[in-house]
């Protein structure tokens, strides 16, 4: 686990599995529609268009919560109303904890895009070794 913070905002960012366990997304389309709301993907997507819906499940049952999936790729454990889609959940409520793509430990560190950004070939980076 890492932590960023800044005079807008703390975050603890956690690896992808860690993420997902504390804040157990509801990815079951068959769970979901019984709430009735229709997930657009496996995953348990679901369109800002139904996220009245998902306010009034939350106010009406503690238990769960809004996770926002955000244009930058970030997972947020709270509402966010600007986000591409959203989650229910019934985990761990804390609004700080976050999922982001580009600050897990476990991310590959060489991608194929960061090449086209460096403008070098994946041969050309090599890494230091301290002495």
């Amino acid at each position: 686990m890492a932590g960023t913070a800044n005079p807008n905002r703390i975050e603890l960012i956690f690896r992808h599995d860690a993420f997902h366990r504390l804040v157990q997304r509801i990815t079951d389309s068959d769970e979901l529609s019984w709430y009735g709301i229709e997930a657009r993907g496996l995953l348990g997507d679901i369109d800002p268009s139904q996220l009245p819906i998902l306010i009034k499940i939350c106010e009406q049952n503690r238990e769960f919560h809004i996770v926002s999936f955000c244009k930058n790729f970030r997972l947020l454990n709270r509402l966010v109303f600007d986000a591409a889609f959203y989650y229910l959940a019934r985990g761990s409520k804390n609004p700080y904890l976050v999922f982001n793509p580009d600050a897990d430990p476990l991310t590959p560190l060489l991608e194929e895009d960061v090449f086209g950004k460096l403008g070098c070939e994946p041969h050309e980076i090599y890494r230091r070794r301290k002495r």
